[in-house]
């Protein structure tokens, strides 16, 4: 068992056997007891100490009636001790420190601010849910990895890990090349109409993108689930090599980049993508 954080509640769950009592809640137990895995699924750590305090104050079987006053109270002092650290996230001040605290532990990468955003070679760091989670993306709108928690250890392992992610997703620009007339191509035999929407060839980039075992036999078990990133991962890397110009990109209105019913696709314009311009059609030159 990981180290104590709830003495009454942690006792509480070995007496009674709950974690052979209530296998349907195994997941949420074994984050409350500092076991099993942090909810972001890229990083391969424990649970982080608020994802266990929000695990513990949501978990409704410790709620019932019948659970011991000392459990009782020690689960609503981690309540208040939740709330008070969820307000402080909030406050943009508190997740600047948090967010500075992280790029000050990136040593030998280019960090900083950029267009008010925070960024780590070339990855954005965001918070989400009123600092609640963390994310680092390619651009602020292609996530690598999320879901992590407001702990700046744990979102400075996730750059490292998203590094990784983006090292086995691009491929050479010549493989992705054909990959993407397959994509454009499938994108285009969907399309009513003449013009291909480039979210619908990211879209398609998740068939063509297979890997040839998929391809030398087409079955559930031979395709890849790839991550969302993985198109503009690479759309990004060809579009810097000297082959990169067999499409040409059309701008996005206004309307089509913030409509209700927006399809626009955000390509970077600086290096660290804290810029970024609207492009709605991918069309073949």
């Amino acid at each position: 068992m990981s180290d104590t954080l709830f003495p009454e509640v942690e006792r509480y769950i070995e007496e009674v056997g709950m974690l052979n009592k209530l296998k349907g809640h195994q997941a949420q137990l074994y984050r409350i007891l500092g076991q099993g895995r942090t909810r972001s699924k890229e990083l391969d750590l424990p649970p982080a100490v608020i994802e266990r305090k929000m695990e513990l104050v949501a978990f409704k079987p410790l709620q019932e009636p019948e659970i011991p006053t000392p459990v009782k109270s020690e689960i609503e002092e981690v309540r208040k001790n939740l709330e008070s650290e969820l307000a402080r996230l909030k406050k943009a001040e508190e997740q600047k420190k948090l967010a500075n605290q992280v790029l000050r532990q990136l040593q030998g990468i280019n960090c900083g601010i950029k267009d008010n955003r925070f960024f780590a070679g070339r990855l954005i760091l965001s918070s989400e849910k009123g600092g609640k989670e963390w994310t680092w993306s390619l651009t602020p709108y292609y996530p690598i990895i999320a879901n992590i928690p407001p702990d700046p250890a744990y979102i400075a392992n996730a750059f490292v890990s998203a590094e990784k992610v983006l090292q086995d997703i691009i491929l050479p620009p010549e493989i992705f090349e054909t990959k993407l007339h397959l994509a454009w191509q499938l994108a285009r035999h969907f399309t009513i109409g003449e013009k291909v929407l480039i979210i619908d060839v990211a879209r398609m980039y998740k068939v063509a993108g297979q890997p040839d075992r998929f391809w030398n036999a087409p079955k559930k078990g031979t395709f890849v689930d790839m991550v969302d990133a993985a198109f503009i991962a690479n759309l990004i890397n060809w579009l810097k090599h000297p082959g990169g110009k067999a499409f040409s990109f059309a701008q996005a209105t206004l309307h089509q980049a913030h409509g209700r019913n927006a399809k626009a696709f955000y390509l970077p314009v600086n290096v660290e993508g804290t810029q970024t311009r609207p492009v709605i059609f991918m069309e073949k030159k």
